[in-house]
């Protein structure tokens, strides 16, 4: 970590996180640079599928949170704001990456879960919209083999600050106790949708010496009413199917921000996670 921090310690709140494979690649920078590029959602069910183009990207070169790619009017990523005392989220700059950090202070109550995230915000997505969010992580770092962090995507409504009141959809890598390592998407289902990660896997995500690269996919379909989320870590790909709770086609609130973090929840009382991101990214619909 270096020379760009964020730093927080005011108010309460609730935060973000705790709790079939893709056919289209990344664009390169090129391909990024010539405007918005089409990808497709297939096996969603409908005669058409959803054709969904590059709107957002960020990839944190130094460490800068500014967007490459920026057809939504967000503007560069911002840190979140837990609202939690002595919490001390941090954002740091790292070589093509940024590195987000939070605590989670003794005593603190078991219905707060701190989080540090960084957000493209604003943005709108209502019904009748398709959006995909996709970011990369490596180096998980916390509680183990207590457990009690999480990593992953969120969106939601509000800004960046993370209240107790905003309606979310999140997919997450989850770190319990006994070092049992989850697959999930925690808030924004109807169903219950988890799937424990073999040993491999783990190992590769949380190696000391060599961590590999994973890559999250959250899609939110609220034309069709359904979400999946998708992991990608090496050649081994995991997908969640399920339907959406709160961000409904003919309904709901809109999502006005996305983004990517890190929690502790109270498994791991006084205890710090960090994750390094290395690229954001957002497709949407022509409609989104």
């Amino acid at each position: 970590m270096s020379d760009m921090t964020q730093r927080v310690s005011s108010g309460v709140g609730l935060c973000l996180l705790c709790a079939a494979t893709l056919s289209a690649p990344f664009a390169t920078v090129s391909e990024a640079q010539s405007g918005w590029n089409p990808e497709i959602i297939r096996g969603t069910g409908r005669a058409n599928p959803a054709a969904l183009r590059l709107a957002y990207e960020a990839t944190f070169p130094n460490g800068s949170l500014d967007s490459s790619v920026d057809h939504l009017g967000a503007g560069p990523m911002v840190p979140g704001d837990p609202l939690i005392p002595d919490s001390n989220p941090t954002v740091s700059k790292a070589p093509g990456e940024v590195v987000v950090s939070i605590h989670r202070p003794l005593g603190l109550s078991p219905d707060l879960i701190p989080s540090e995230s960084i957000w493209a915000t604003p943005v709108h997505f209502g019904p009748g919209s398709v959006v995909r969010l996709k970011a990369t992580f490596r180096a998980p770092v916390g509680p183990i083999p207590g457990g009690g962090f999480a990593f992953g995507l969120v969106a939601r409504t509000g800004a960046k600050d993370d209240l107790a009141s905003e309606t979310r959809i999140a997919t997450t890598i989850n770190v319990r106790p006994g070092f049992l390592v989850r697959f999930n998407v925690p808030f924004g289902s109807v169903e219950t949708r988890n799937m424990v990660l073999p040993q491999a896997v783990k190992d590769a995500i949380f190696s000391s010496t060599d961590p590999q690269p994973v890559t999250l996919t959250l899609t939110i379909d609220r034309i069709k009413g359904t979400g999946k989320s998708e992991l990608k870590v090496k050649d081994q790909v995991f997908s969640l199917a399920f339907t959406l709770s709160d961000f409904l086609a003919d309904g709901g609130p809109i999502i006005t921000a996305v983004g990517s973090g890190i929690a502790v929840n109270s498994n791991g009382p006084g205890k710090t996670a960090s994750v390094h991101v290395r690229d954001f990214r957002i497709y949407a619909d022509v409609g989104g």
